[in-house]
């Protein structure tokens, strides 16, 4: 699976995780897909990461410490409001339920589920779903 292409600079990923092999895991990964990646361990430290901007793309365990990923996933829609900024797609990282977690999680502002464990595959196939190519002025 290709990823859709960004004219000036590559795609960029923060990975909310507490669990810190499935966060190695998760970064081996991207950077196997060409994407730049940030980490975060808790909700309230993706909060503080991705509200200045920068980001592309946010994947969101949904059970973590401090902050947990619904919560975090509030603030953050809040915070982008507040700034007059579009928010970022973001998608729940979860070993839980589909159907059960995805009410909650969509109720919370997320954009997607990717259910763990996930291959690279599930991984490519969700990030080419959720990010889109930057619009370019040809003018």
């Amino acid at each position: 699976m290709t990823l859709p292409l960004r004219p000036d600079r590559p795609w960029r990923v923060l990975v909310v995780e507490d669990h810190p092999v499935n966060r190695v895991v998760a970064q081996s990964m991207l950077a196997h897909l060409g994407v730049d990646c940030a980490l975060a361990e808790d909700g309230q430290e993706a909060v503080t990461l991705a509200l200045p901007g920068g980001f592309d793309l946010i994947l969101m365990d949904q059970h973590l410490p401090v902050l947990d990923g619904l919560a975090a996933t509030q603030a953050l829609q809040r915070g982008w409001a507040a700034a007059g900024q579009a928010p970022v797609p973001v998608v729940a990282m979860t070993a839980g339920d589909e159907a059960l977690d995805g009410v909650l999680c969509r109720a919370a502002g997320m954009t997607g589920f990717l259910a763990k464990p996930f291959t690279l595959e599930a991984l490519a196939a969700c990030l080419a779903q959720h990010l889109a190519p930057p619009v370019v002025d040809g003018g």
